[in-house]
């Protein structure tokens, strides 16, 4: 129930042309990770169609098969990173509680690089469930994560509409470019990640997808299917 596509490091391109376009492209890039959390309760509540009970439900967990879903999804990534000989170099997890269980069970604890929780990845506020836990609470959960991003304690917006998320989204790039580090893993919410790739649907990723994409410094999305790492660790359910 998952499906793994390999980014290879050279690929023998026919062709001058298309060798330099391609070389330049992929080495600008950061070359970004973007992971969905696993399973939560309110998930579960949605696709229910038991839309106020899942609302009602503040920065839930991960349930048990969303730590399946993680766990599985740690494994395949890094046999994939390996086999590619990618070197993961920083972890961006949004604040809420969901996706930092994720990034704990998918890269353990420690992980092997350094993790910046960042408020601007959180998901779209437009519920409970999407509204995160005071600065103090969540970074004492999690004391393994800097959280010197999160500048106060009450970091997310409610009641958020489209445009703000879309601001939130270019400041996240922004953010992203800004940074040193060449390889990225973002662990963050389907619909901020969808947004993220520019996709005018309402959620591309299932819990656990990971999807590596290439973030030019003018903030656009490089994205090859045939190369890229792209796993998705369980079946629809």
């Amino acid at each position: 129930h998952y499906f793994i596509q390999s980014n290879l490091s050279f690929r023998p391109w026919i062709g001058k042309g298309l060798l330099v376009r391609a070389f330049v492209t992929r080495s600008m890039a950061k070359q970004v990770f973007l992971i969905r959390h696993g399973q939560g309760e309110h998930n579960v509540l949605f696709a229910q169609n038991r839309i106020s009970e899942a609302l009602a439900l503040k920065d839930p967990e991960i349930n048990d098969a969303g730590k399946r879903q993680a766990a599985e999804l740690g494994k395949q990534l890094e046999e994939s990173l390996k086999r590619d000989s990618i070197n993961l170099e920083l972890i961006v997890s949004s604040p809420m509680r969901r996706a930092l269980m994720t990034t704990d069970i998918v890269f353990g604890s420690p992980a092997p690089c350094s993790t910046i929780v960042s408020p601007l990845s959180s998901e779209f506020g437009d519920g409970g469930c999407d509204y995160g836990t005071s600065r103090t609470e969540i970074s004492a959960e999690f004391p393994h994560h800097d959280f010197s991003l999160l500048n106060k304690e009450k970091w997310w917006t409610e009641d958020e509409t489209s445009e703000q998320l879309e601001e939130r989204v270019s400041k996240f790039k922004e953010f992203l470019i800004s940074r040193p580090e060449t390889n990225i893993a973002v662990v963050s919410h389907g619909r901020f990640l969808t947004k993220f790739l520019g996709v005018d649907e309402f959620c591309v990723f299932w819990n656990c997808d990971c999807r590596q994409v290439g973030l030019q410094s003018s903030g656009d999305i490089v994205s090859d299917s045939s190369h890229n790492i792209s796993i998705r660790v369980e079946a629809p359910w």
